[in-house]
């Protein structure tokens, strides 16, 4: 981020090979294409879970891709910070398709649930809908 003549601007990287979300819609992935991007989206799941981080709206859309095969999370809005010493949140933050049960029905929950949206992508990628 940089603040230029009081104009807060953003620099991103740019993901020449756009989001998971199109490329779904747009092309019968192979298994080993399915294993990679799952591969990249897990390590990056447990990099931010390792750091206390819960994403809360892990989906298709936000998985952004290059044509070199790297993998990016994207679209940290709904963001949590979950210390170790607090042991389960419990906002409503997600997206309704991919929203683990216990976010649904306003029970605490804890970095599970971007693996339970996760799962919904990787069944997307799969059938090419939502289940």
């Amino acid at each position: 981020r940089y603040l230029v003549n009081e104009e807060l601007w953003l620099v991103m990287e740019y993901m020449d090979g756009g989001s998971l979300s199109n490329v779904i819609n747009e092309t019968d992935m192979t298994e080993r294409e399915i294993a990679a991007v799952s591969r990249e989206c897990l390590q990056g799941l447990d990099f931010l879970h390792s750091n206390h981080v819960i994403h809360r709206d892990v989906k298709s859309r936000n998985v952004l891709l290059r044509t070199d095969g790297s993998v990016k999370l994207a679209d940290f809005g709904l963001y949590a910070q979950h210390p170790p010493e607090q042991s389960r949140r419990s906002s409503v933050a997600a997206t309704p398709g991919w929203m683990a049960p216990e976010v649904m029905l306003g029970q605490p929950y804890g970095p599970k649930v971007d693996i339970w949206s996760f799962g919904i992508v990787g069944l997307e990628m799969v059938e090419r809908e939502l289940p």
